[in-house]
């Protein structure tokens, strides 16, 4: 039988403790899909100094490099609070190697998982499952980036969330995201991607549409539902029995926000700050 498991990446800055994130986001994958996790880090001495109890929900400690670059990125924190900090971004395309499972869930630190619709894909016959479409909890934002990776360009993937089995098609797929990375300024002008830094969507997108023969074609299946996520504009209030609280920017209300609340949803919450403060005492705001 195959082995089936989920792998967070956790690469701490000077602000953001995310080997915390993932030892939250770890509990929340036990709860709901009942499968072992693994976590991928360049902290695991310190990890285990800081978390000797809470690492043991860990099923594996993979330790690698640190990939400290001169990326800086714009951690919002809320409407009214942001900073600029080290954005390690670099590992994901190494984590067919990395694994230890056959068939393997791959999430971000700040995915929450709160349900089991995972579960299916988890036990599917698809190879490679993705997030194409996605929801902002904003009625109110343009979320066209998140469509496309411009305007007039190819279809836009989360890398946030997939699940991959190995195999030499999928393989090629990480080899082809590691030849991207190698050649980042070459493919960034190819596809008119305005931002210069390296991005993990942008670079899993690009693959997709290689790997598809640049047509609409099948190699990547859509993952169950969509993805459901905030920005970092907006915090988290709670996260108790299933139920998820957040407090959602206000259009042309600075520092203003209106109450939402899901039940048995999984959420990308970008607002890493407020997540670390919800984990640390109870209350993200």
């Amino acid at each position: 039988m195959k082995t089936v498991g989920a792998v967070i990446f956790a690469q701490n800055n000077s602000s953001i403790d995310y080997v915390k994130l993932a030892i939250f986001a770890a509990t929340q994958i036990q709860t709901f899909l009942n499968i072992p996790v693994s976590i991928i880090t360049d902290s695991s001495d310190w990890m285990l100094k800081t978390y000797p109890k809470e690492s043991t929900i860990f099923d594996q400690i993979i330790s690698i490099e640190n990939t400290s670059t001169s990326n800086q990125k714009r951690f919002n924190d809320g409407t009214l609070s942001s900073k600029f900090l080290e954005w390690k971004n670099l590992s994901r395309n190494s984590v067919y190697e990395l694994t230890p499972y056959e068939r393997t869930l791959v999430i971000d630190s700040d995915y929450v998982i709160n349900s089991s619709v995972l579960s299916s894909a988890l036990f599917s016959d698809h190879n490679f499952q993705i997030y194409k479409d996605s929801v902002s909890l904003s009625s109110w934002r343009d979320n066209t980036e998140f469509k496309r990776i411009n305007q007039f360009s190819i279809p836009f993937y989360w890398a946030t969330t997939f699940i991959f089995e190995k195999t030499l098609e999928v393989k090629s797929f990480f080899d082809i995201i590691d030849y991207i990375k190698s050649n980042w300024q070459y493919f960034r002008t190819l596809y008119s991607i305005e931002v210069p830094t390296f991005r993990n969507d942008f670079a899993f997108s690009i693959a997709i549409h290689l790997m598809n023969a640049k047509t609409a074609g099948m190699f990547a299946q859509e993952l169950p539902g969509k993805m459901l996520y905030i920005s970092d504009r907006d915090l988290l209030i709670s996260i108790e029995d299933k139920k998820i609280k957040f407090l959602i920017e206000k259009e042309n209300h600075l520092g203003e926000y209106t109450s939402v609340s899901l039940s048995n949803t999984d959420v990308h919450i970008m607002n890493k700050l407020s997540l670390s403060r919800f984990i640390d005492g109870g209350s993200g705001v």
